[in-house]
């Protein structure tokens, strides 16, 4: 081997030497933080066919009792559904708060129900003849009749919630649990907890507040997938489609034959003549229902009144099926 392979002993030491320095020259260490898989975006809770469904239905009965308190109730609507951390959802209940805890024993869960206190003003001034305008609330606690009115929403909105949710989802029922003034109080677990927050508007008059309804994801994680589609053959459902489409008011008429006249023969007539029929009382006649023919019948009288008796069903082809 030739004697410039190894290195001499000035040039160990000058290697040594730089060894020390490279890491002394090393750059700043690089900052970081650890990846939260909670702050990705999440499926849009309207996706949540079912849940849509009882939450229509629920706003639909509610408001129909409401009206019998609160007699110029213009509406309730569905105002927002989406899904959030519950910090977040704490820091916008305003205060003083007024928040059920309702309980979903059979699911292991809670949901939380958040009235707008300036919509529980509003309601307490129209109550003894106000207007319907919030007064100022800032730093004052509800009185024991406030507290009062405001059990009293609060039983309506859960009887109507509970009864739209046994019927449409079948597990679960939901009770009242108790009442909470503190928003701070509803982060038991952890301040990444999601919730699905339903925001519901509530027009009287002028004035529109709000009530949320927030439902934590663990509380409906046992039943997502029956939340996920509509039940088109349940029972409940189709009963209150029938029942709406058999109140539905429709137009029947007997159609005659037509009658040809000349444009002469028109301009004669007058008040009180008579127009000739080519089909005699007794021989078929087209019953259309909302314009579509449906029925063959026979003209006639009954009771004393012009009468139409059905004696066939007009078949129609299948749509496609031609």
């Amino acid at each position: 081997m030739a004697e410039e392979d190894f290195l001499s002993q000035e040039e160990i030491d000058m290697l040594l030497q730089s060894l020390g320095k490279e890491e002394e020259e090393e750059g700043p260490s690089v900052e970081y933080k650890p990846f939260n898989i909670n702050e990705l975006e999440r499926i849009s809770p309207t996706r949540l066919i079912k849940l849509e469904q009882v939450i229509n239905r629920w706003i639909a009965a509610a408001t129909t009792e409401l009206r019998g308190i609160i007699f110029n109730l213009d509406s309730i609507s569905l105002s927002d559904i989406k899904t959030e951390k519950i910090s977040d959802f704490v820091l916008k209940i305003p205060l003083p708060a007024a928040i059920a805890v309702l309980n979903v024993e059979a699911l292991g869960g809670r949901m939380y129900m958040v009235l707008d206190t300036r919509l529980i003003y509003t309601i307490i001034s129209i109550i003894f003849g106000g207007p319907a305008q919030p007064y100022k609330v800032e730093g004052k606690s509800f009185t024991k009749f406030e507290m009062k009115i405001i059990k009293n929403l609060i039983d309506i909105f859960v009887k109507h919630l509970n009864s739209a949710w046994m019927e449409l989802v079948g597990e679960g029922e939901i009770e009242f649990a108790g009442f909470e003034d503190n928003p701070r109080r509803l982060i038991t677990v952890s301040r990444n907890e999601i919730v699905i927050v339903i925001t519901l508007e509530v027009e009287i008059e002028a004035f529109k507040g709000e009530v949320y309804l927030a439902i934590p994801m663990k509380t409906i994680d046992p039943i997502k997938d029956k939340l996920r589609t509509a039940d088109s053959e349940s029972g409940s459902f189709r009963d209150v489609i029938l029942e709406n489409l058999m109140g539905t008011e429709v137009l029947l008429e007997a159609i005659l034959p037509p009658l040809t006249m000349s444009v002469g023969e028109v301009l004669e007539l007058k008040e009180g003549d008579f127009i000739p029929l080519d089909r005699r009382a007794g021989e078929s006649v087209i019953v259309k229902v909302s314009g579509v023919p449906m029925f063959r019948g026979i003209l006639g009288e009954s009771a004393g009144k012009k009468a139409v008796k059905i004696t066939s069903l007009i078949e129609h082809p299948v749509r496609g099926s031609e």
